[in-house]
């Protein structure tokens, strides 16, 4: 559309790191031609956005409500030393009704554009601090990835499409509640890492929390990462589980989960329930936590 490799590349220069992203795009940007740019604002403009919140932690977290021609998605920027991660949605609201998300309570209000996946990416960038730009994007806000996964896909090719942004592909982690299907398309055909939100260590117990798991059970979904690891073995997987109190939080279960992950180069992220209003789930305390976590590291060691 710029017809030539120059101008792209100023165009992706001006977007990633010509710092906060406008409504619109403006009527001219450095290094291109005017005649080649009035073609990008007609057929090619920004999503319809605007600002309705901004939150920002004393730890450095900013949490952005972004609204989207009409639907509100959440974006989050987690600054580290060096690097900063952004957190996007691939959804307004969500497909899935897992019992213990406040986004499953919304319903699918809408999938979201491979541009409106990107332009969360640049408001956040834009903001990360000097020191820790934004190295890393996880789909891990509202939406499940693998619902939407044609815009995820290329969404995740932008992303690593050089000089800007240029992210590595060990960098980008897209993160699934166990939609088999789009699981193995994504193994098959995208760039990143994986992480299944695993949460439980048997079927009953994870259909209660996470009712498609009737028609994907725990063993399809691991046994998908374990044929992945086959045929990528630099690729890592990643494991997250939600601890809630007197739920799933056992030494039984850390010995279950041991052994379901037996043999898998996993990375398991263990993560407290955040409550919401409404919510009748209490994440364990920190001692079960430990616990939980040292029983787990055991069951590991045992298994190798």
């Amino acid at each position: 559309m710029l017809g030539s490799r120059t101008r792209a590349a100023a165009a992706r220069r001006w977007l990633y790191r010509g710092g906060s992203v406008p409504s619109e795009l403006p009527a001219r940007i450095p290094g291109v031609q005017a005649a080649a740019w009035d073609v990008v604002r007609r057929e090619a403009p920004l999503p319809p956005w605007r600002l309705a919140r901004r939150e920002a932690s004393t730890d450095g977290t900013v949490k952005y409500a972004l609204d989207l021609g009409g639907a509100t998605v959440e974006t989050v920027l987690l600054p580290a030393r060096g690097r900063s991660t952004v957190c996007v949605s691939s959804q307004a609201g969500c497909s899935r009704a897992c019992t213990f998300c406040a986004t499953a309570t919304l319903g699918l209000l809408r999938p979201l554009s491979a541009g409106e996946i990107l332009l969360q990416y640049a408001v956040a960038a834009a903001d990360a601090p000097a020191a820790s730009p934004a190295r890393n994007v996880v789909f891990m806000g509202m939406g499940e990835p693998m619902d939407n996964l044609d815009a995820v896909l290329e969404a995740v090719a932008r992303l690593l499409e050089r000089p800007w942004p240029g992210l590595s592909p060990a960098h980008v982690t897209v993160s699934t509640s166990g939609v088999l299907p789009g699981m193995k398309r994504f193994l098959r055909e995208g760039r990143g890492h994986l992480a299944l939100s695993l949460n439980a260590t048997t079927d009953a117990q994870r259909q209660r929390l996470m009712p498609h798991n009737r028609t994907w059970p725990i063993a399809a979904l691991l046994g998908a990462l374990r044929e992945d690891r086959a045929a990528h073995p630099d690729r890592r997987s990643f494991i997250e589980y939600v601890l809630w109190a007197g739920v799933n939080d056992s030494e039984a279960d850390a010995a279950r989960l041991a052994a379901l992950l037996s043999g898998l180069d996993a990375q398991v992220n263990l993560i407290p329930h955040n409550v919401y209003p409404g919510s009748a789930l209490r994440p364990p305390s920190d001692t079960v936590v430990r616990r939980f976590q040292k029983a787990l590291t055991a069951g590991v060691a045992r298994s190798i």
